[in-house]
C-alpha cells in the first residue's frame, strides 16, 4: 500500500497558517483572478477539505461514495458556490480553511489500512492528497501577492 502523505499534508497547513498570518483584511481582499480574491481562493479550499472529510467519514463509516463523477462535476460545484464564497468576511474564510485542512488530516491519519487501500483503489488519492489542492491554492494566493 501507498504511504499516506502525513507530513506533506501537515507542511501544506503550515505553509497555509504562515500565509494567513501574514495577510491582514487587505490582504485577503487583494484579487487572485477576476471575481477571485484571495479570501475567496481560502474559502474554495476550505469547501474542498470538508467535502474530502466527509467522504473520508463515510468511506471509514462503510457508506462508499459514488464510483465516478462526471468531470464537469467540480468545476459546476465551483461555480455555484462563488457567489457564497464572495460574500464570506476575509478573516472567516481564513479560518474556514486552517479549520478544514486540521480536521481533514485529522480524519485522514484516523483512516484504517483497508479504507485507504479501498480509497487508492477507487482512484480517489486526493482525498488522502490534500497537499496537492492546498499547496496549488497557495502558489495562486502567492503569486497574485
Amino acid at each position: 500500500m501507498e504511504r499516506l502523505p502525513l507530513d506533506e499534508n501537515a507542511a501544506a497547513v503550515a505553509r497555509l497558517k504562515t500565509l494567513i498570518d501574514s495577510l491582514g483584511d487587505e490582504g485577503l481582499a487583494k484579487p487572485v483572478a477576476p471575481g477571485w480574491s484571495v479570501a475567496t481562493v481560502l474559502a474554495e479550499l476550505a469547501f474542498w477539505d470538508r467535502w474530502a472529510l466527509t467522504l473520508m467519514r463515510r468511506w471509514r463509516s462503510g457508506h462508499l461514495p459514488p464510483p465516478t463523477v462526471p468531470n464537469w462535476y467540480d468545476d459546476a460545484i465551483n461555480d455555484t458556490l462563488l457567489p457564497t464564497w464572495q460574500a464570506l468576511p476575509g478573516p472567516v474564510a481564513a479560518q474556514l480553511a486552517c479549520h478544514a485542512a486540521e480536521e481533514a488530516d485529522l480524519e485522514i491519519r484516523k483512516a484504517e489500512t483497508p479504507v485507504v487501500a479501498g480509497i487508492l483503489a477507487a482512484g480517489q488519492a486526493n482525498l488522502l492528497n490534500r497537499y496537492v489542492p492546498r499547496n496549488a491554492a497557495l502558489d495562486r494566493i502567492e503569486a497574485a501577492l
